[in-house]
């Protein structure tokens, strides 16, 4: 995701107008909140609220359309930043009514929009919106990032089982990467288990600021392993 970031704050630098992008793979879940992550991390280089990230979550059933243009009306209003940014997932859900009514937004959104749109496939997207995006397939090394021995610290320690977790992060030296893994892990759990999901807009950005900044990851992992133990 590093060179469409760095490709998408070059265009914003020049005042040009994006594109939208089209991001496929097969694994979903994993690629909107990568997703996120991308749109956290340019939020953050021009000082954004992340309230300005709008987006049109899979709900696993046929997009009307009008559904899409209450969505898009919000495009219409003058953001005070730089940018804003609508992110609609799986586009193969969408109706040729929904999709048809997209293309003028796609074709000129504005130098103040920004649009993500995801899929697993181009399967059932019409040639129309195909024509009009940029298409990035997303790097299958992403696909799988559930880690068993994080899963089962977490599973434990909510249960309330043992404190193998608070051991294991006090006594053992860890790298980034680690903490990384661990906060990933916390929203592979959530999602699975449906607990704490009101957290993982916050633990996504989290990570983003571990991963762009010089920022103590432990020090968010504690916030966060004190967060769900109560």
């Amino acid at each position: 995701m590093n060179e469409i970031f760095e490709k998408i704050i070059e265009k914003i630098e020049k005042g040009d107008e994006i594109s939208p992008f089209l991001f496929i793979s097969k694994n979903l879940e994993i690629l909107n909140e990568e997703i996120k992550s991308l749109s956290y991390k340019i939020f953050e280089k021009y000082s954004i609220p992340k309230v300005f990230l709008y987006v049109f979550e899979d709900k696993n059933e046929k997009i009307k359309v009008q559904e899409i243009k209450k969505f898009v009306e919000i495009a219409n209003i003058a953001s005070p930043h730089k940018i804003q940014i609508f992110f609609i997932q799986n586009i193969q859900n969408l109706t040729i009514g929904a999709s048809n009514n997209l293309l003028k937004f796609f074709e000129e959104p504005g130098k103040q929009n920004l649009i993500f749109l995801s899929a697993k496939s181009e399967n059932f997207i019409l040639d129309t919106i195909l024509s009009r995006v940029q298409t990035v397939y997303f790097s299958a090394k992403q696909k799988d990032k559930s880690n068993n021995f994080f899963q089962d610290l977490i599973k434990n320690y909510l249960k309330n089982e043992d404190s193998e977790l608070l051991s294991y992060f006090f006594k053992t030296k860890l790298e980034k990467d680690d903490y990384l893994d661990f906060l990933e892990n916390l929203i592979i759990y959530s999602k699975k288990n449906l607990v704490f999901t009101d957290y993982l807009d916050e633990i996504l950005e989290d990570i983003t600021v571990v991963k762009t900044n010089n920022v103590n990851a432990k020090f968010i992992v504690d916030k966060w392993i004190l967060k769900i133990g109560n």
